[in-house]
């Protein structure tokens, strides 16, 4: 028998040895789930899911291999037929032609059970998700709060990435509690928790740790960002509106907030946010505390709720004009917002999106439109103009990732965001969440009260769309927010504009 005939009885061997490995493999995945059902509880639940996962891939790799291997082998066989002198060199090719049907009826198995352990993944990651969450705020619970932040804390190793994570307690929560019942505290931390919603960006992780604690990973955020973004939330739930049977009820925060550091993993990244937040609680409560890796230090307060606006005299608007017309110039950035220019932005989105093509990630453009901007500048002057630009600004920087994100000037009056690894519905998330940060704000100047309101216009890039059809959609899905009256925000379904229900964007993100 020629050499050629023992490498094809050879390799039909060791691809019966690895078809019988995994099936061994599919066994054994099959009475772990049986036995993980007995005593299953969140951290099994992901840990399973995990395994489960690799495994399902591995076995669907080695199927497609499996079946490479088949196809070459039978059309070898196909053509030893043809050139057999002799009745053995015929017997052995009809030996191995039997093995290989008998291979292919087994191949046809196994990929029977693949499909019965991804039914099987699908199961877990159900129950998984439901013992994750948090049954009072739908919030993920503690358990989620933690797997979320060991996965942050390896990216952050693995990218170099900023990351940092605000602790909060609820403060005098008990003494709610023991006065007016459980279903009231609960109500209570609704309310904190939709706040949280409303106050941090839709890529931030929000959780419920502990009975009067809540915890935020900040991903892509440094600690200067992420100490604002904690002030923002407690002026906030400071200023919120709370009743119990129709009765008012002041409800305060206390906060820590720090950074991962050099030589952190994630018990001591969250040791150093608890030790900030301990400093908040000896200060009395109804404040936050950041840990800069050394030392706890106090968060300054912001001068009223977050609705109380910004209040310029005199002095300050010249001060301010003086800062503007000393800003360095910069041939890519927009000399009054700092943020990219029409000619960057345009650049940066075509690199985006061709990056999109090549990693399959989801993209998505708001545009942005200050209300009434001439009208404003004729009516108060172009300084108290170029104030509102910088308040947008500083609102939509607080709203997105720095270090992901993209930014710009697109127009006199019109913001650009570019949202990476972001979906149509986060997108619609964090325009709303924009929208409504800067209607809250109310600018004074000279004693006259200005309101400042915007429109967008939001749109996720199609398969295969290019920068023109992407800005095309978002441009028509903002001239219909303006068409509607401002003050308003419209996405594009890729068919046509369709207004945000303002309400149904309060939902939590993680329910």
């Amino acid at each position: 028998m020629a050499h050629s005939d023992w490498l094809v009885i050879l390799s039909v061997l060791v691809l019966l040895v690895d078809l019988i490995f995994g099936i061994a493999i599919g066994w054994w995945i099959h009475e772990a789930n049986a036995a993980r059902q007995e005593a299953f509880n969140a951290k099994q639940a992901v840990d399973a899911l995990r395994r489960l996962h690799d495994l399902t891939c591995e076995v669907s790799g080695r199927v497609g291999t499996h079946l490479t291997r088949i196809d070459s082998i039978s059309q070898e066989l196909i053509a030893l037929r043809t050139s057999c002198s002799g009745p053995k060199d015929r017997a052995v090719v009809d030996a191995v032609s039997r093995i290989v049907e008998v291979n292919e009826e087994l191949t046809g198995q196994l990929t029977e059970a693949k499909l019965k352990l991804r039914e099987q993944a699908e199961t877990i990651e159900a129950q998984a998700a439901i013992a994750m969450a948090d049954l009072v705020t739908g919030l993920p619970n503690r358990p989620g709060f933690e797997d979320e932040l060991r996965r942050g804390v390896a990216q952050w190793q693995q990218q170099e990435a900023p990351l940092s994570v605000v602790l909060i307690d609820v403060d005098q929560l008990h003494g709610l509690q023991a006065e007016h019942g459980q279903q009231a505290a609960d109500e209570i931390l609704r309310g904190v928790a939709q706040t949280l919603n409303e106050s941090m960006r839709a890529m931030d992780f929000i959780a419920r740790y502990g009975e009067d604690q809540l915890a935020v990973v900040l991903p892509g955020t440094h600690l200067d960002v992420a100490k604002e973004a904690a002030e923002r939330v407690r002026a906030a739930i400071e200023a919120r509106d709370f009743r119990i049977a129709d009765s008012p009820v002041k409800v305060t925060v206390s906060e820590g907030v720090t950074e991962a550091f050099a030589g952190d993993d994630a018990q001591s990244l969250f040791e150093r946010t608890c030790a900030a937040l301990e400093a908040s609680r000896a200060a009395g409560r109804n404040c936050a505390h950041l840990h800069d890796g050394s030392k706890c230090e106090a968060i300054p307060l912001t001068s009223g709720a977050a609705g109380r606006g910004l209040i310029l005299n005199a002095d300050e608007m010249q001060a301010l004009a003086r800062q503007l017309q000393s800003l360095p110039v910069d041939p890519n950035t927009d000399p009054l917002t700092g943020l990219l220019n029409r000619r960057s932005f345009f650049e940066g989105l075509r690199h985006r999106i061709s990056e999109h093509s090549l990693g399959d990630n989801s993209l998505c453009l708001v545009l942005v439109d200050l209300d009434h901007l001439k009208q404003l500048n004729r009516a108060h002057g172009q300084l108290v103009g170029d104030v509102v630009l910088r308040t947008v600004t500083q609102i939509i920087r607080t709203a997105t990732r720095a270090h992901l994100d993209l930014a710009a000037r697109y127009e006199e009056a019109k913001l650009a965001v570019v949202l990476i690894h972001t979906d149509l519905e986060d997108a619609i998330a964090t325009a709303e969440r924009i929208r409504r940060a800067i209607a809250a704000c109310k600018l004074r100047a000279e004693g006259a009260e200005v309101n400042v309101t915007v429109s967008t216009g939001i749109a996720a890039l199609p398969e295969g769309g290019d920068s023109v059809t992407l800005l095309k959609m978002s441009e028509s899905a903002l001239k219909a927010a303006k068409n509607a009256g401002r003050n308003c925000s419209y996405y594009h379904d890729g068919a046509k504009p369709r207004p945000v229900d303002p309400l149904a964007s309060l939902a939590p993100a993680y329910a």
